[in-house]
């Protein structure tokens, strides 16, 4: 379980609080243990983190062994829940902590089928769901449930283009170069005036500018872009820009980034699978990690 600050926590005062996800792993647990996910998100829940989230792959192949992504052979089969059952598990299970999909794979999907899975864990939370998503990077998955690998960019522009539409009228018609229809109902959908955050995971890019702005309520840098702080911090600085340039608020925008190891002490990283000793350990190490963030709470960010 990797733990991040939400907010944004590499650029300058702008008055908003840090907050704290924690990342529920399906790893950390055995294959027929994974219902104690539900277990950890009640804790989180109960100790005061501001959101949890999950991650996803819905299928892996062996060319991520050679994809230069760090994957192993045992990787291939550690647990990966699918994430919105999971989150949709979580939030029976929790009363105030927000639920975030970190992320969910959103060209995988069929545009209409991941509208109301989203709008619906939205409507089953009370609200406090984070539709976090990507295109992520493993081909293997895309040739396995047939989604073209190639334009999967584009793919992922349409399909929450589409989700925007169903959740914003009805009926609802949208077209574009992978996802067309009209006069489409879905509901539940958000009441007037209600908005599903999106969040988007990847590599800072003009397109991932343009989608974050167009689209999208956030970013997710997390570790695996090879960012250096000054970096993240100038292109969320960049971000703000685009929103005030777009008509939007600056102060809107929302971070989440990962925090990372440093000399493999705790008490300076807070990734919690990687600090337990075992999966009964969880529990002791996020209480942990919830200790040592309490300071952080009096920043603004």
């Amino acid at each position: 379980m990797r733990c991040g600050f939400w907010g944004c926590p590499v650029t300058e005062q702008s008055g908003r609080p840090l907050r704290l996800d924690v990342t529920a792993e399906g790893a950390m647990f055995a294959p027929h243990e994974q219902y104690r996910l539900l277990e950890v998100a009640r804790a989180a829940d109960q100790l005061g983190v501001d959101f949890i989230d999950v991650t996803e792959h819905v299928l892996m192949g062996l060319n991520a062994l050679q994809a230069g992504q760090g994957w192993e052979w045992h990787h291939l089969e550690q647990p990966q829940p699918e994430a919105l059952t999971t989150l949709a598990a979580m939030a029976g299970a929790t009363e105030r902590i927000k639920l975030l999909s970190a992320i969910v794979i959103a060209p995988l999907r069929p545009a209409g089928l991941l509208a109301k899975t989203a709008a619906t864990l939205q409507a089953i939370s009370h609200g406090r769901f984070v539709l976090g998503v990507t295109a992520s990077w493993q081909k293997d998955e895309y040739d396995a449930l047939g989604v073209p690998y190639e334009i999967r960019g584009q793919v992922l522009d349409d399909n929450i283009g589409a989700c925007r539409a169903l959740w914003a009228e009805a009926p609802a018609s949208f077209h574009s170069p992978t996802v067309n229809f009209d006069g489409m109902f879905c509901s539940p959908r958000p009441a007037p005036g209600e908005r599903i955050p999106v969040w988007f995971g990847g590599k800072f890019t003009p397109r991932q500018i343009r989608r974050i702005v167009t689209l999208g309520d956030g970013w997710m840098p997390y570790g695996g872009l090879g960012m250096s702080l000054a970096q993240k911090a100038s292109a969320v600085a960049r971000l703000r820009e685009a929103f005030a340039a777009a008509g939007r608020d600056p102060a809107t925008l929302d971070v989440c980034d990962g925090l990372h190891e440093v000399d493999g002490d705790v008490a300076r990283s807070v990734h919690l699978r990687r600090f337990s000793a075992g999966p009964d350990q969880v529990r002791s190490t996020l209480e942990e990690v919830v200790r040592r963030f309490e300071p952080y709470r009096a920043q603004r960010a």
